[in-house]
């Protein structure tokens, strides 16, 4: 993402804004690409604490890619991508953060390793 947004410019003048868009953007494909597995996460830890309250022991654990089946049986598609919106309005800003500040860090370290003398 940092290079399509860049275009020509060389990958060592990556801007700290730049950094930040870059992660942005990353962040919010991975939280949309995740999320009908954290879908189904929630749905079991929903289902293991309801099992805990009344004390019964499972019979089976159905694999993720049948729960996936079911709710989109049940909810549709849509149903995949329940909580949306909150997940991208966490998950591109953190992404963000974390990627343009690693990227200062890391400029900023090259930068005093650079003008640092040797010996």
């Amino acid at each position: 993402v940092k290079r399509w947004l860049n275009g020509l410019r060389p990958k060592d003048q990556t801007s700290v804004g730049m950094s930040f868009v870059a992660g942005g953007i990353s962040g919010t494909v991975a939280a949309v690409l995740t999320l009908p597995f954290d879908v189904v996460k929630t749905q079991r830890q929903v289902a293991l604490g309801a099992m805990e309250a009344v004390r019964v022991t499972p019979l089976q654990v159905d694999s993720t890619w049948l729960l996936l089946q079911r709710i989109r049986a049940e909810s549709g598609t849509r149903g995949l991508f329940a909580g949306f919106l909150p997940r991208i309005i966490k998950a591109a800003p953190s992404c963000a953060i974390m990627i343009s500040t690693y990227e200062f860090g890391k400029r900023f370290f090259q930068r005093l390793n650079q003008d640092r003398p040797l010996g």
